[in-house]
Order: C-alpha cells, then structure tokens, then sequence
C-alpha cells in the first residue's frame, strides 16, 4: 500500500516537473510547429486517398470491359 502512494507520488512530482520543462523550453512553439506539420501530412493523406479511389474505379470499369469481351466470345 505504502509503495503504490510513494510511486503515485512519485509520478505526480515528474509530471509536474516535465510539464514545467516542457512550458519553459518552449512547448507551445513546438505544439504549433507539429500541428502545421500534422495538417500538411493530412492534406497529403487526402491526396493520397483520391488517387486511390481514381484507380480503383479506372480498374473496376476496365474489369467490366474485360467481363463484357469475355461473354461476347463465349459461345
């Protein structure tokens, strides 16, 4: 029981002595700088998915004429 409170403590006191580092080595410059970062990344993500999208339907519509040339020769 006593061990549990010691690291309970223990933990609280490094929480607020890395929150303090964190503040103080300026953390809200590189909270923004990684959410600039994390925008452009999803922007690119979302390029990404479009083109995906684009050449699964350019393969879905060749697969359809595929099938169709297939039937038209089968007896």
């Amino acid at each position: 029981m006593i061990k549990k409170t010691i690291k309970i403590t223990i933990g609280i006191f490094l929480g607020i002595v890395l929150l303090y580092l964190f503040i103080y080595f300026g953390g809200a410059d590189y909270l923004q700088t990684f959410g600039k970062k994390t925008a452009e990344a999803g922007k690119e993500l979302k390029q990404y998915e479009q083109d995906v999208k684009d050449a699964t339907v350019k393969i879905e519509k060749a697969l359809e004429g595929a099938k169709d040339k297939v039937k038209e020769k089968m007896p």
